[in-house]
């Protein structure tokens, strides 16, 4: 049935057409609801993990970077109040931080005498240490420094 005077065309319901027209005002079906929940779930995680990650290398770096400052300083001030000796050091620098250090004589095969002028050449090693969780975690640092031999005091 069709009015051709006034341009306006009228269709008769059928099943079909209400059928379709009720397809149309549904919105999602089940699957594709759970379909988007789960990339959903899946991006947030990951989203999550990523945030968490970023926030624990933050605080190893500054573990990192203060045990790196203890470990300049403690190597800093062997030699200035006492003379270099051979041997093994260590100590607590506070609650977390401790250090151990080891003072040896260095010998190039093919330097010089220097203890003919009062002085020996030291390799020190400096190492700070700390409990990081389970694991234990170190920075070290090695300087060479010229120092009176154990006589020449």
């Amino acid at each position: 049935m069709n009015d051709l005077k006034s341009g306006i065309s009228v269709f008769a319901a059928t099943p079909r057409n209400t059928h379709l027209q009720c397809r149309r005002q549904q919105g999602f079906t089940l699957l594709e609801v759970l379909v988007a929940f789960a990339i959903l779930g899946i991006a947030l995680g990951t989203l999550l993990q990523t945030f968490a990650l970023g926030l624990r290398n933050t605080a190893l770096s500054e573990e990192y970077t203060q045990a790196t400052l203890y470990a300049e300083t403690v190597l800093a001030g062997l030699g200035v109040e006492e003379p270099l000796e051979e041997g093994s050091l260590g100590g607590e620098l506070d609650d977390k931080y401790a250090w151990r250090g080891m003072v040896s004589i260095y010998e190039e095969p093919d330097a010089p005498e220097l203890e003919d002028n009062g002085l020996l050449p030291y390799h020190i090693r400096v190492e700070v240490y700390w409990r990081d969780e389970d694991k234990e975690r170190h920075v070290g640092l090695d300087t060479l420094r010229l120092g009176m031999p154990d006589g020449f005091r």
